[in-house]
């Protein structure tokens, strides 16, 4: 069951609505790389965007295929990670003034801003306090294009660490489709079986991706 998915009257709306943010992003990247080259903002914009396909994935590349296409552009790249920083910033703000649920629109845009476009699987996790107010957000696993691992035994060694009473796992898929597949349904289990024997509660586990984002919890899973 997805959280997210686009919505619309019908198809015609939505090839529509596709155009007009297509010309925005691109609008937006030319922008952005024109505060420090603007004499070749729209160039480089538009080779970027070739490439990545939209601002998302733009911005969430890593810097060396950036910097390439830039044509070795440290300034412009600059830009870039700024914008990255003050963007994740900004999002992670609303997050720290309140209870973490993985329903919430403030958790679900910081999540997505993270990690939907992000080339390879990242295993992330939320650690709560009791009021489920964040503690820490922590980055548990680094995997491949189509993959990724996490340690159970590091995970509650974590929240020994942090005395986290509950935590809220997030991953990522590259391929755009959040459909938890087998090997992510057992690595939760695994995961929940050892928490429940430190009294930790898994809240959920979300699977990110640039299709939409599927709740472990809503799809029954947990």
């Amino acid at each position: 069951m997805e959280l997210v998915r686009p919505t619309g009257p019908d198809h015609r709306h939505l090839a529509a609505q596709g155009t007009i943010d297509t010309f925005g992003c691109r609008r937006a990247l030319e922008e952005l790389i024109g505060l420090t080259c603007p004499d070749r903002a729209q160039e480089l914009s538009e080779r970027l965007f070739a490439r990545f396909g939209s601002l998302g994935e733009t911005v969430s590349a890593r810097s060396a295929a950036r910097i390439e296409l830039l044509d070795g552009s440290i300034e412009v790249e600059q830009t870039f990670l700024s914008f990255r920083r003050a963007m994740t910033q900004m999002l992670k703000g609303p997050l720290m003034q309140r209870p973490i649920f993985s329903s919430d629109e403030f958790v679900l845009d910081y999540l997505r801003a993270q990690m939907a476009y992000d080339p390879i699987e990242r295993f992330r996790v939320l650690f709560l306090n009791a009021g489920n107010e964040l503690i820490a957000d922590e980055v548990m696993g680094v995997g491949t294009v189509s993959a990724v691992q996490a340690w159970p035994r590091e995970i509650l060694k974590r929240c020994l660490d942090l005395e986290a009473t509950a935590i809220l796992l997030v991953h990522n898929h590259p391929s755009g489709c959040s459909k938890p597949s087998r090997a992510d349904r057992d690595l939760t289990e695994r995961i929940v079986k050892a928490a429940s024997s430190l009294s930790v509660i898994v809240h959920d586990h979300l699977v990110v991706a640039r299709k939409g984002t599927t709740s472990f919890r809503m799809a029954g899973y947990l």
